[in-house]
């Protein structure tokens, strides 16, 4: 399992070629996943390394900020005041530094990397209403088509109020995968979908269609389930 733990930048040696080891081996990682088109939960993560990089060079700049200057004098060309600053960093803040100054655009590289990958899977992906689509989208079920063979994939999704992020997102869970034909067809899995399920009497369904074979849990999924909720919230 790819993983880069949460406080990587402060646990075990705290030494500035060892930490770049750590991030560069991770990344180099995270690459070769993001070459096959396994997208989830990496670039989630690589987005969770990044705002943390972030946040923490902005509370340090503002703990410096607010420390107070000593007045050295006034520059007479802009009339503005000259002040010495009191505070220096010491040896540990200076290697945080030099971490946070490798790794903030490494992660960002990555990250538009990723992000790119994201749009062009988006854009191989179809998805289509099966049957008449409900008044209520909140609940329903996603059917997963497989490029190269007769089944379908089946998840039940619901729409969470908010995540993390304070977005609204899709819940899913993954039911069974069947098998399709001339005696049994996707429309056909919607209705006994809606016999076993009695509280969705007419259930949202959209059935997901590639045109390559991605991988469904770490790509395909994600993929549609912000798709779908693009679908929800224009509705």
């Amino acid at each position: 399992m790819i993983n880069l733990p949460k406080n990587w930048l402060t646990e075990g040696v705290f030494d500035f070629e060892y930490k770049k080891y750590v991030l560069l081996a991770y990344l180099q990682q995270i690459n070769r996943e993001f070459d096959i088109n396994r997208l989830h939960p990496h670039l989630p993560d690589l987005k969770f390394h990044f705002d943390a990089c972030l946040s923490i060079r902005t509370n340090k700049s503002s703990i410096k900020t607010a420390i107070p200057k000593n007045l050295t004098g006034i520059d007479l060309k802009t009339w503005q005041l000259k002040y010495e600053e009191t505070h220096q960093d010491d040896p540990y803040m200076e290697d945080l530094n030099y971490i946070l100054d490798f790794a903030i655009p490494r992660l960002s590289k990555t990250i538009d990397q990723g992000t790119e990958r994201f749009t062009e899977v988006s854009g191989n992906v179809k998805i289509s209403p099966v049957g008449i689509v409900p008044l209520r989208l909140q609940e329903g079920y996603l059917l997963f088509l497989h490029t190269f063979q007769p089944l379908v994939s089946v998840f039940q999704y619901q729409v969470a109020l908010f995540d993390e992020m304070k977005e609204r997102v899709l819940k899913t869970r993954f039911l069974e995968t069947v098998r399709i034909g001339i005696g049994y067809t996707v429309p056909q899995i919607k209705v006994d979908l809606t016999k076993k399920n009695k509280s969705l009497p007419n259930p949202a369904t959209y059935v997901i269609e590639s045109r390559y074979d991605y991988p469904l849990h770490e790509t395909l999924l994600p993929v549609a389930k912000k798709l779908v909720m693009k679908e929800i919230n224009v509705a």
